[in-house]
């Protein structure tokens, strides 16, 4: 769930096995309505989410080549993101704060360590040792330390200012921390869309890319003739109609979260981080892969691997830098989130950012490294599997 995520759901393989997947939706209405037990609900939802969030990923790359490349970078910097808002909004509306900040970081470690592990073992089996542009790499790793830097601040403060659990003056200050931090990365994010949508590099008169690399490599393909775009009018047609039956379906998922707690006995970190953060990640994941797997192109052309990374990196950008202060901010209407997060979650995203700026600087991959991201992943769900709420409670 991304801005510029690339996937490919037109009428192939993929297609008819998320064209497939959509009875979830309508199932999913009819559990809520006939009064189905909430943990029925919840797993229908998640399922459901899946072909809604591909098909408006699959709706925005349509447009991006119909619309040309800063038209498409803003759509995909608008929507691709869309169903991790909504469990926020959702979420902060019921009270729901540990799934909220759950979900948040779950999408963080899916992005560094699960889609690109599997994207580094799939480019490295294939071609041995797979390269990609350092330096765009590097503007990644920037701003994912600048990621953990926004929730290691205010964790840092509670843990000095409250010394145990936040009340009274001491939940104002932190709040208050949370809430000028977000406004800082809403900024920030701003900046982001400017330089890497718009293509908004330098001074005017000066060269600069036309979009977004994703979106050029979408674009590619629809002139190469790859793929026919969906028409414009019924592009459209898919991103409404999507985005407005992910409304119902997230409220219900979010709904079902504390019946699944209670008979599973799983927490709503564990939820969050492993269920539903993965959910919208499925058609990113795939199109990852599907560029990792791209013999690197000619002249003027980004690398499958420069694409790969750039998937999963802007896609955690966006949840940094948008979606978590979006969330903080409507939160003031409802249950106030801050962006205190607990000492487990920290150190794993703290630890990916490393491990993330530390990959990026040969400028090369191998299936070793992706094995190894992997790994990292699986013991973090075991870890979030094991510890009691309490203990992962920010």
């Amino acid at each position: 769930m991304m801005a510029g995520r690339g996937s490919k759901l037109h009428f192939s393989g993929e297609n008819r096995l998320m064209a497939g997947l959509l009875v979830l939706v309508p199932l999913t209405l009819l559990a809520a309505a006939a009064g189905v037990p909430r943990a029925v609900q919840f797993f229908l939802a998640v399922g459901a989410v899946v072909p809604l969030a591909a098909y408006i990923s699959a709706a925005t790359d349509a447009l991006a080549i119909r619309l040309g490349g800063k038209v498409g970078g803003l759509l995909n910097a608008t929507f691709g993101n869309f169903p991790d808002l909504l469990i926020g909004v959702f979420g902060v509306q019921k009270g729901l704060i540990p799934l909220v900040k759950a979900t948040l970081v779950g999408a963080l470690i899916s992005n560094s360590a699960l889609i690109l592990g599997l994207c580094y073992l799939a480019a490295g089996l294939l071609y041995r040792r797979p390269r990609f542009d350092r330096l765009e790499a590097g503007r990644h790793s920037i701003l994912m330390m600048l990621t953990v830097a926004a929730v290691l601040f205010p964790s840092a403060t509670a843990l000095v200012v409250c010394r145990g659990a936040c009340s009274g003056p001491s939940a104002g200050t932190i709040q208050g921390i949370s809430v000028g931090i977000a406004i800082v990365l809403l900024i920030s994010y701003g900046a982001y869309v400017a330089y890497g949508v718009l293509g908004l590099e330098g001074l005017p008169g000066r060269a600069t890319p036309s979009a977004a690399p994703i979106v050029r490599a979408i674009q590619d393909e629809g002139r190469d003739g790859r793929q026919r775009p969906w028409p414009t009018g019924f592009s459209l047609a898919v991103l409404g109609t999507m985005a407005v039956a992910l409304i119902p379906v997230t409220d219900i998922l979010t709904g079902g979260v504390t019946a699944v707690t209670q008979v599973l006995g799983w927490t709503q970190v564990f939820v969050g981080v492993i269920i539903v953060a993965n959910a919208g990640n499925v058609a990113e994941a795939y199109a990852a892969i599907k560029f990792a797997l791209k013999r690197p192109g000619g002249a003027g052309r980004d690398s499958g691997l420069d694409l790969s990374l750039g998937i999963a990196s802007a896609s955690s950008i966006q949840i940094a830098t948008f979606v978590a202060p979006v969330v903080v901010l409507f939160s003031l209407t409802a249950h106030p989130m801050n962006l205190v997060f607990s000492f487990a979650e920290i150190s794993i995203l703290a630890l990916l950012a490393v491990i993330f700026t530390h990959t990026a600087q040969d400028g090369e991959s191998n299936w070793l490294e992706g094995v190894q991201l992997l790994a990292l992943y699986a013991m973090a769900a075991i870890v979030f599997y094991a510890l009691p709420e309490s203990a992962l409670g920010g």
